[in-house]
Formats: C-alpha cells, sequence, structure tokens
C-alpha cells in the first residue's frame, strides 16, 4: 500500500509540475463571484477503472481550473447554470461534460487512438509502433525544420540514438555530417544506405527541402535485414510529405541569417613570430633573422610597408556571412486525389571577404495520390534539383593551409591597395579565397521520379494486394574548373618598387568534366494482411532489380593568351588533353517479411533476402541473409495490469539477423589495365600505345557479413508522462575484404599488387539509452524534456599485419581509427635529465622526452603505441528540451561527444607560424616551466612526431540547435484570412564546451587546415493560408 502510494505522488508531482500556469487555485476561484458559484467535485479514471492522479480539470472558455489529487478525485468552483468542464490527460482523449444540476460528476477517459495507431515506416512498408521488434529509432520531420543548417545531415545529430555523426566542415555546399549508424563496423566503407520514398541509393539525401521531410527511420539491428546486402551498417529511410483531402493550404518559410566560424585560431604577431623565428634559428646554430630593432618596428607598426603585421585569419575571414532561405508548398487534395507540391531556394555565401563563393539550391516536388479504382490507388512522385557551386580553384584546404602558414611580417595589401605576395608564388591567400587566382564552379543537376501502385484483391480473398513501383533517377554534373594569372606583389626596399611575382604559379588553363549517372529501379510486391481475432498475420514477398551507369569525360587545355574568356576553344591546340571513363551496376532481390502478432502481446518477424549484386564473380555473386525479431508486451499481461496500472507500456525485444556489405570496389575479381604513356618500337620510332596490368585479381571474393543481435526494452509510465528505452547490441563482422600487403616482404615487389581477400574481421558492441517526460497542461501550456546517450566500442578482430610489429603496435584489439603515437612524458627542462635518460640525437632543453617502450636504450619507430579512442568518439548524446506557453515556443537541442581524442600539430605541413597557445607558454630558458616545447619548425625531427603530447580530448557539449517562436493568436490570423502565422528566431552551433579551445573540437585535419565549422544565426516566418 505504501509502495502504491508513493507512485501516487510521484505521479502528480510529475503531473502538476509547472501545472499552475495559467490556473487558478480553487481559493483564488471562489474569491472571484462567491455569490454565483457553486462546487463540483468527483473522480477521474481511466478505462479499467483506475485512478488518474493529475488528470486537469478546466472551465471551458476559462483558464480556470484544477487537478486531481492522488486518488483521482477533483473538486473544483464553478458558476451557476450551464457550464461545460473539460477533462484531459496526456496519452488519453479530452472529454466534455456538461454541468447541469449534478454536484458529483465522475469521468472515465479513453486512450488516445492517436497513440494506439501511430505507425513506424520500416523496410518496404509501415507498422504500428507498439508492434515493432527491431531496433528503429524515429526523427519527426517538426524537428529538423527546427534547425537552419542548409544540410538536412546536420539535423539529425543528436536526435536519435544509435547515430553518430561528425560535422568536419563548414564550408557551402560541403558542410555534411559524416554519419555512422552504431559506429563503425568494417574496415572498408561504413556509410548507411539511403533511402528516399522507397527506392535506395539514390543519393544527396541531406540536400532535400526539410519542409518536404514526413519522417526519417534509422534501421540498426534484425529491421535492416530486408535490405540484405546492402543493410550492414543500418538504414535510413526518407518518407516525404503526401497531399491531405480537405482544403488546400498554401504555406510559405522565409529566414534570413548570418554565418561565422565556430571558433578560429589566433595567430601569433609579427612581433613575436620574429622572436620566435630567432630562436628556432638559435637551435640550429644559424644566424638571427631579425634584430632587436626589425621585432620593436613590428611590434609598434611604424613602417607598415617593410614592416607589417598581419593577421592572415582577420584578413581572409569576415565576422559575418548571409544566408537565406525561401520555400512555398502547396498542400491539398479531393475525394479520391491529393497532391503535395513544393519548391524552395537556398543560397549561402561563404565567410570569406570579397569572395564569390557560395552555394544555391533551387528544389522542386511534386506528390500526387488518387484512388483510380475502389481497389487500385497510384501515385507519382517527381522532384527536380540543382546545387550549384561556386569555390576558388584552390581548396578551402589548400586556402587555410596558407592562413597557416603565411608569415605574419608579409602584407596581405600594402598601403597603396596592391595585393602582397603571400608565402611563395604571389600564394596570398587572401587572393586565393577572393577568386582572383580563377575559379571550380560546380553544377548538379538531380531529377527524381517514382510511379508506384497500390492493387487490393479483395475477390480473391480479404487482405491480399499487388503493389509495385517503378523509379528512374537521373543526376548530371557539370565542373568548370578554371587556373587565371592573378597580380601579386613583392615590395623592393632597395628600389623603392613593387615587383610583380604571379608567373611562378604557371601558365592559364581550364578544365572541364562532365558526367551523368542514372539509376533505374523496379519493385514488385504481393502481400497478405488479416486479423483474426485476436491474430494478426501480414505477410509479403517480393522482387526487385536495380542497374545504373554512370560516365564522364573530361577536357583540358593550357597555352590562353587571356584570360577574358575562360572557354576551351581559346587554348592553344598544342598543350591539350581529354579522357573519360563509364561503369554500370547491377543489382537482383528476392525477399519477403512475415509478422505475427497475438493480441498485439507476442510478436515475431522473419525476415529473408536472397540477393545478387554485380560487384562479386558469377558464383560467388548471390547470398542470403535471414532476420528474426521477437517481441513480448509484458504491459498487456493481466498480472502487470493489475499490479502496476502506472506500467502504460513495457515491452521486451530481441532480434538477430545476417547482414551484408558490398560498398567494395568494383572489378577486383577481373584483371584490369590502364593506358599507359606508350613505348617506342622499331627504327621508325613510332610512338605505340600500352598497357598496362592493376592489382592481380582474384576470382573468390564474395560478400562482407555481419551478424547482428540486438536486446531492448521499451516502456512508457503513467500514459506516456515518462518514456525510457534502452539496447544492448552486438555485431561480429567477418570475410572483410582486405589485401595482405603488411605481411608480404617489399623485397617481393608485390606491394600495392596484391588482391583484396575475405580475411578481415571486426568485433562492435554498444548500447543505447533514451529517456523523456512531455506533458500538456492545458491548451496553453505544454512542456517536454528528453535525452538520448549511444556508446560503441569497436575492435578489430584480424587484419594483415607484418610479422614483425611489436605486439604494442598491432590494430588487433584496438579500434579501427586508432592513433599510432609516441608516448611522452612531458619536456625536458634541463641539460641534466637528457643526460640521464633514453633521447633522440639532438635533443635539447624544452624538447619533448619520449618512453622508450622496447627498453632498448634508443627511441625509434617501434617506440610508438596505440591510443584506444580516435578522433571518432565512442559516445555520443543529446539533450532536447521545449516549452510551449501561449503561442510563444522555445526548443533546444544539446548535442555532445564523448571519448575521442583529437591530434593536433601547430606545425605541420607548411606552417611555420606558431598559435598564440604554443608560443605564450613555450619553454625558453627564462620560463622553464612551460607547458610546450621551446621554439621549432616544421622541419624539426623531434617535436613534430605523432605523440600523445599533442593529444587532446575531443569531448564536447554543444548548443546544437534553439528556436524561439511565436505563434498568432487564431482571432488575428482569422482576420487576416490566415491559416496560421509564425515567427521564429533560431540558432544553430551558438555555444561549445570543450578542453580545445582555438579549433572546434570536429576539426577534420591536424593542421587545422580545413574550413571551420560554422555558427549560424537566423529569423523567419512561416505564413499558412
Amino acid at each position: 500500500m505504501k509502495t502504491k502510494t508513493t507512485l501516487k505522488l510521484l505521479l502528480l508531482a510529475l503531473s502538476v509540475c509547472g501545472g499552475e500556469v495559467g490556473l487558478v487555485t480553487n481559493a483564488q476561484a471562489q474569491s472571484v463571484n462567491v455569490h454565483a458559484e457553486r462546487t463540483v467535485k468527483g473522480k477521474v479514471t481511466d478505462e479499467r477503472g483506475l485512478e488518474l492522479p493529475g488528470a486537469l480539470v478546466t472551465i471551458k472558455g476559462s483558464s480556470k481550473g484544477t487537478t486531481s489529487d492522488v486518488s483521482g478525485n477533483y473538486s473544483i468552483s464553478v458558476p451557476t447554470g450551464k457550464t461545460t468542464l473539460i477533462f484531459s490527460f496526456t496519452g488519453f482523449t479530452s472529454k466534455e461534460v456538461t454541468v447541469s444540476s449534478n454536484e458529483v460528476i465522475n469521468v472515465q477517459l479513453l486512450p488516445s487512438s492517436k497513440a494506439l495507431e501511430e505507425v513506424v515506416v520500416v523496410g518496404y512498408g509501415v507498422k504500428k509502433k507498439v508492434t515493432v521488434t527491431g531496433s528503429v529509432a524515429t526523427v519527426k520531420g517538426d524537428e529538423i525544420k527546427q534547425s537552419p543548417s542548409a544540410n538536412l545531415s546536420n539535423s539529425l545529430v543528436g536526435r536519435a540514438p544509435g547515430v553518430i555523426a561528425s560535422n568536419r566542415s563548414g564550408e557551402p555546399g560541403n558542410d555534411f555530417s559524416t554519419l555512422l549508424i552504431r559506429g563503425k563496423g568494417t574496415l572498408n566503407d561504413n556509410s548507411p544506405l539511403v533511402v528516399i520514398d522507397g527506392v535506395a541509393n539514390r543519393g544527396a539525401f541531406e540536400r532535400l527541402n526539410p519542409d518536404d521531410i514526413e519522417s526519417i527511420s534509422i534501421l540498426k539491428d534484425a529491421s535492416a535485414a530486408i535490405y540484405g546486402a546492402q543493410a550492414a551498417n543500418g538504414v535510413i529511410l526518407v518518407t516525404t510529405k503526401k497531399g491531405k483531402s480537405g482544403k488546400s493550404v498554401i504555406t510559405y518559410t522565409g529566414s534570413y541569417g548570418t554565418t561565422q566560424p565556430t571558433r578560429m585560431p589566433d595567430p601569433v604577431n609579427a612581433g613575436q613570430y620574429a622572436t620566435y623565428i630567432n630562436e628556432v634559428n638559435d637551435r640550429y646554430g644559424k644566424p638571427h633573422q631579425y634584430s632587436n630593432e626589425d621585432i620593436q618596428k613590428y611590434y609598434d607598426g611604424s613602417d607598415p610597408i617593410n614592416y607589417p603585421s598581419t593577421n592572415w585569419y582577420k584578413e581572409v575571414v569576415k565576422d559575418n556571412s548571409p544566408q537565406s532561405r525561401h520555400a512555398l508548398s502547396l498542400n491539398g487534395g479531393g475525394e479520391k486525389t491529393d497532391f503535395f507540391l513544393s519548391g524552395e531556394y537556398l543560397k549561402q555565401e561563404a565567410i570569406y571577404h570579397e569572395s564569390s563563393t557560395g552555394y544555391k539550391q533551387y528544389n522542386l516536388r511534386s506528390n500526387i495520390n488518387t484512388q483510380i479504382l475502389p481497389i487500385l490507388k497510384m501515385g507519382l512522385n517527381l522532384s527536380g534539383r540543382l546545387e550549384d557551386r561556386n569555390f576558388s580553384n584552390y581548396g578551402s584546404g589548400s586556402i587555410f593551409g596558407e592562413v597557416l602558414s603565411a608569415y605574419p611580417t608579409l602584407p596581405a595589401y600594402y598601403p597603396n591597395g596592391l595585393p602582397g605576395p603571400g608565402l611563395a608564388g604571389g600564394r596570398n591567400p587572401v587572393l586565393m579565397a577572393s577568386g582572383a587566382t580563377g575559379y571550380d564552379k560546380i553544377k548538379d543537376y538531380n531529377l527524381l521520379s517514382d510511379l508506384s501502385f497500390d492493387l487490393k484483391l479483395p475477390f480473391v480473398t480479404e487482405g491480399l494486394y499487388v503493389s509495385g513501383l517503378m523509379a528512374y533517377d537521373f543526376r548530371f554534373r557539370n565542373q568548370k574548373t578554371f587556373k587565371d594569372n592573378w597580380d601579386a606583389y613583392r615590395y623592393n626596399s632597395n628600389t623603392e618598387e613593387y615587383e610583380n611575382v604571379r608567373s611562378s604559379e604557371g601558365p592559364i588553363n581550364l578544365r572541364s568534366d562532365y558526367r551523368n549517372y542514372q539509376l533505374k529501379t523496379y519493385n514488385a510486391k504481393i502481400g497478405y494482411t488479416r486479423v483474426f481475432g485476436a491474430h494478426d498475420v501480414s505477410a509479403f514477398i517480393a522482387y526487385e532489380q536495380s542497374d545504373s551507369y554512370n560516365e564522364g569525360i573530361f577536357a583540358y587545355r593550357t597555352g590562353y593568351l587571356s584570360d577574358k574568356i575562360d572557354q576551351m576553344f581559346i587554348g592553344a591546340d598544342k598543350d591539350k588533353d581529354n579522357g573519360g571513363n563509364a561503369a554500370q551496376t547491377a543489382r537482383q532481390n528476392i525477399f519477403g517479411r512475415l509478422s505475427y502478432s497475438y493480441k498485439q502481446k507476442y510478436l515475431v518477424d522473419l525476415v529473408l533476402r536472397h540477393d545478387g549484386s554485380y560487384i562479386f564473380p558469377k558464383d560467388k555473386r548471390w547470398g542470403t541473409f535471414p532476420g528474426v525479431s521477437l517481441g513480448w508486451r509484458v504491459s498487456e499481461e493481466p498480472f502487470l495490469k493489475n499490479n502496476a496500472p502506472f506500467v502504460s507500456h513495457l515491452k521486451l525485444k530481441a532480434s538477430w539477423a545476417e547482414l551484408g556489405n558490398d560498398k567494395v570496389l568494383p572489378y577486383q575479381s577481373i584483371q584490369q589495365y590502364y593506358l599507359d604513356g606508350g613505348y617506342y618500337f622499331g627504327g621508325d620510332s613510332q610512338l605505340v600505345q600500352g598497357l598496362s596490368a592493376g592489382v592481380t585479381p582474384n576470382p573468390n571474393i564474395t560478400w562482407e557479413v555481419a551478424k547482428t543481435t540486438n536486446f531492448g526494452i521499451e516502456s512508457s509510465f503513467w500514459n506516456g508522462l515518462l518514456t525510457v528505452n534502452a539496447d544492448y547490441f552486438i555485431s561480429k563482422r567477418n570475410n572483410i575484404l582486405i589485401a595482405r600487403n603488411a605481411s608480404v616482404p617489399s623485397s617481393t615487389g608485390l606491394n600495392g599488387k596484391l588482391p583484396a581477400e575475405n580475411i578481415g574481421e571486426v568485433n562492435n558492441k554498444g548500447i543505447e539509452l533514451e529517456v523523456s517526460h512531455q506533458r500538456s497542461v492545458n491548451e496553453s501550456f505544454s512542456y517536454n524534456i528528453g535525452a538520448n546517450f549511444t556508446y560503441t566500442k569497436n575492435e578489430v578482430a584480424f587484419m594483415d599485419e607484418a610479422a614483425n610489429v611489436p605486439e604494442w603496435q598491432k590494430r588487433q584489439g584496438f579500434p579501427i581509427d586508432s592513433w599510432l603515437v609516441y608516448k611522452s612524458e612531458g619536456i625536458y627542462r634541463t641539460q641534466e635529465e637528457i643526460d640521464n635518460s633514453v633521447h633522440l640525437p639532438g635533443t635539447r632543453p624544452g624538447d619533448i622526452r619520449y618512453v622508450d617502450i622496447n627498453g632498448d636504450k634508443q627511441i625509434t619507430s617501434n617506440d610508438r603505441v596505440r591510443i584506444y579512442e580516435g578522433n571518432t568518439p565512442r559516445g555520443i548524446y543529446g539533450i532536447t528540451m521545449g516549452v510551449n506557453f501561449r503561442g510563444v515556443g522555445l526548443s533546444m537541442l544539446w548535442q555532445g561527444q564523448t571519448n575521442a581524442q583529437q591530434l593536433i600539430l601547430p606545425q605541420q605541413g607548411n606552417a611555420v607560424t606558431p598559435p598564440t597557445w604554443l608560443f605564450n607558454d613555450r619553454w625558453t630558458p627564462e620560463n622553464p616551466n612551460g607547458s610546450f616545447p621551446a621554439s621549432f619548425d616544421r622541419n624539426d625531427l623531434i617535436n613534430n612526431r605523432y605523440s600523445d603530447f599533442w593529444l587532446r580530448n575531443a569531448a564536447f557539449l554543444r548548443l546544437k540547435t534553439v528556436e524561439l517562436s511565436y505563434t498568432f493568436p487564431k482571432t488575428l490570423t482569422q482576420s487576416l484570412r490566415l491559416q496560421n502565422m509564425r515567427v521564429f528566431v533560431n540558432g544553430f552551433n551558438l555555444f561549445t564546451f570543450s578542453s580545445i579551445k582555438d579549433y572546434d573540437p570536429e576539426l577534420s585535419s591536424v593542421t587545422g587546415s580545413y574550413y571551420p565549422q560554422t555558427r549560424i544565426i537566423s529569423a523567419g516566418v512561416n505564413i499558412s493560408l
């Protein structure tokens, strides 16, 4: 009894949390008009007669109300005369009761049919959420729209357990997140299969219009087995919106925002740089490059021509760059036909000063469904997209590489406006970023089309149906890369002239690439679904085939006399080149699923797929992939219903499946040949075209196979007030295609020529947790809070490794992307410490101290060790919060990662300019306790090694998305003849908490040579009429 009372009190506390907003207490209510009110009381119960503590009781047309106590009892003062009370509770259908002369009104609420009938998109169909036995995560379209990010993949981050995402760049047109389902599981391609409206391999789902998305489902275990040979890395199902019968609704969404880098390094100024370089020269016994007088002039800025001090980040990157988006849709339909039409325009500009770099996107969609006959329904989906990218001919990695390496002692521009020379050959990063050096223009045209039908056959037997789909997708790319000459100048203090240094970068040249891709998909399915009393049976068998063809050609010319006409025919006929390639693919599949449930309590799903893929030789081309999943809705058992009524839903589930992966290089089973430069034969010295053999073929290659097991629990308490879900999974991947290059001595000359074999093995396991609480207090106030956490741990079980590799360096037993680094023990502070330890030749005080792992009294490559954590996080989590009050909405998504380490080397590649954090805390004789090594450059052989000294904890917590909105009241919108009007302000990547300060913790380069992740702040309006 005590336990039951405690549970009631807990329920009541959850129910009324925040529930006083908009309510008036009984005592206050009575004071309003004592003489014109009377008291009504009663009890609120569910359909089983069990009390509902915390049920909301309000007077219709008023904000006055109360809540039921722990026993479901309520009491409320109402005006005399005819009054209507509204009874509501989360997860139940609200009920209105008219009060006449009654003083006692007992009310029984029924569970909401919407909650019971909620469906989830699964492979080749939908299922009721309560009967799903696999591990399936769902993200709704409304959640995706809360993010101002232009890339759909960034909107999935932190919203679904099992999805591990890393956003490595914010460059317009390339600002996608790398998505992994339950981490890495193979030594080959780990990307999941993406299916859009039932068609696989359509590509670029991240570029869809977010307003077009109905839902996204992520299949993570045996639920993915229906996709067989392409399912081992998980499956992402994208479902676009369909029309709704009724009055047509036109919706416009427009937004304008600004972007800026999340974090940027703080480089040293010219005076600090000169000091640092002098210290480097001391190390090598060279004379100082800068005198004390020079250094002082760099500091005081008295001579900006000869002694400039340039912050290249500020010169290249501006404070804010604009981003705008406009979307329009038409949704409606009649008795037999419904339609959804939409269009979108998106524009992003890069963060560079005076740059034409940017991205534009145009989306069009038409989804139409019509009931041709009472038994026949057909649908036609058409969508088109143009992706227009305009970049510098130098990639963002090269631009930011130059930003890192350019001396602060060189000017971006001289006082007279002429551009400075850059590090070498006129490579001034300001000019490179602005497009003065040329351009790389890419236009991608995408057309997706599919025609589907659904034919019911009740005249054969009730529940029998036939359905099918035909899809044709076409993509075309036109890429044009023009390398121009540009003007950059170096000031000669002796002649006081500005010398043009542009000639060292070579002649003007142009390359044009054209590629087209076609995909045809055909699907036919016969199915049966029927309910026999307590027995629910659903089954289908299907055939599917797809084939694709792509080809590309390119042309190249140089020798342009002028850069005024950037066309191929203007180039010289002598210096030219052209070429091309082509490839085709084909897949053929037979598959089916059988689902059975008894009273929606005992659940079974069986899946079998027989796949054929062009990737493999004829006798290895077919594979069979089974899957089984079981579910038990314990909450439907009488013993739980009667003893724990607060448990609304409790389901135990388990699954096992064998999945395939054919995302490997094609044509590995046949000998490949390549055209080479040719040979001269005979006395006439004629060049004869020749062929060279590629990698040795392997006629025995076959499927990579993943055996995955999942155990899960789904639970919901107090009719959805609190939800808790958990999964534990194990995946064993074998037959991974890798070559034996490591164990074969290089003296054989076979390295790089050996074929891949099915010898690799990887194990992966982890857990997923999800908790949420939501409550609608009344029509004016609701709130929600939720969290999800995923932890994965993969290990290489076997791969080819050289026999002489030390045990502590082998990849076996470590994660796929583990770091191989020297182990360090801080910094040598004195010469005495060096003399008394094993060290590298040339070590001086202030250098990194390395550990002699193998004890051979020397530091060699054999002293490197494996670090268990790589830059792919093992743990990732998301925290969602939302509140709505009287039209004002606030939602937040916090996202973070754990168990990840990033290597950051400040003086690698072309870098010679140290960041401020390195300069300020370096070792010097005056600062012997400095945290970082004494001054060194990129040629240093001691401090520049990959070591754990430079590893940084890449864990972070980020405010990924936040949105504040206001929905105008109906009285106003109706007077304006609008259905809805909403204004909003939202943000993306607003705040990041991490121990890595100068770079974003998701950086993609160990040197920082990459386009940084961006922060977005946007405002907009949403209008429906």
